[in-house]
């Protein structure tokens, strides 16, 4: 197992210090994801298979980003595509079920609710507010964009700042888009719909121009972060 890791390792380290090749091997990634995708909905199990490729995301998304070989955004990549597909192809009641197929194992698996009793609390409260407010802009263009673009920044900034798995903890695009799925299904409202599809949209556009921006403002905000106290920063990565 140690010589699979160590030479699992070298082989990563020839791509992940490049950074324009690490992003095209991510989004090679991410288009290979959307083409199987398409491929299992044409399948009469795509119910199954799709669990079993979410399940399968959500493992690799733990994986790769504890050893710090997949960051935030790059897991952002691989199921935004696929996602804002959904959400716009997908039509009536088999949407509900095509999304949370796709984003359920994935959200349950990635999301470390156990890291601390405190970041649940923070995650708890964070995600209430924004969905206080995405019931509110639901039928508002503006607003659901403001929602959108907001978690989009929030995403890729607690991605650049703390440790991996910490934006999925704090702000879940999945875990947002389960629960918008559900209400929309319990409320038989498409105004729902509406507002995840600016929602996906955003987020796509943050996954694939949004690594450049981070990456050239990343030494601007770390080096401000650090700035705070030993004690404030030691406090914040616990």
């Amino acid at each position: 197992m140690k010589f699979i890791t160590n030479n699992f390792t070298h082989l990563i380290y020839v791509y992940e210090h490049i950074f324009w090749l690490k992003e095209c091997l991510t989004i090679l990634q991410s288009v290979l994801i959307f083409l199987l995708v398409l491929w299992i909905l044409r399948r009469k199990q795509k119910i199954e298979f799709l669990l079993y490729l979410s399940a399968c995301i959500g493992i690799a998304c733990v994986y790769f980003g504890d050893n710090e070989y997949w960051s935030e955004n790059d897991i952002l990549k691989i199921v935004s595509l696929t996602s804002l597909y959904l959400c716009y192809k997908i039509k009536g009641p088999e949407r509900h079920m095509v999304l949370f197929a796709f984003l359920g194992p994935y959200f349950i698996i990635s999301y470390e609710f156990y890291r601390s009793l405190e970041a649940t609390k923070i995650s708890f409260i964070a995600h209430t507010l924004l969905l206080f407010g995405i019931i509110i802009a639901k039928n508002t263009f503006a607003l659901s964009l403001f929602i959108s673009i907001v978690v989009g920044i929030l995403f890729n900034y607690i991605g650049t700042i703390f440790p991996p798995s910490t934006s999925e903890l704090f702000v879940n695009p999945a875990l947002i888009t389960v629960i918008i799925t559900w209400l929309e299904k319990y409320k038989k409202n498409p105004l729902y719909a509406n507002f995840l599809k600016i929602f996906w949209l955003t987020l796509a556009c943050f996954a694939y121009f949004g690594s450049w921006l981070f990456h050239y403002i990343q030494p601007f905000i770390s080096s401000s972060f650090y700035h705070l106290s030993p004690q404030q920063h030691t406090h914040f990565i616990q």
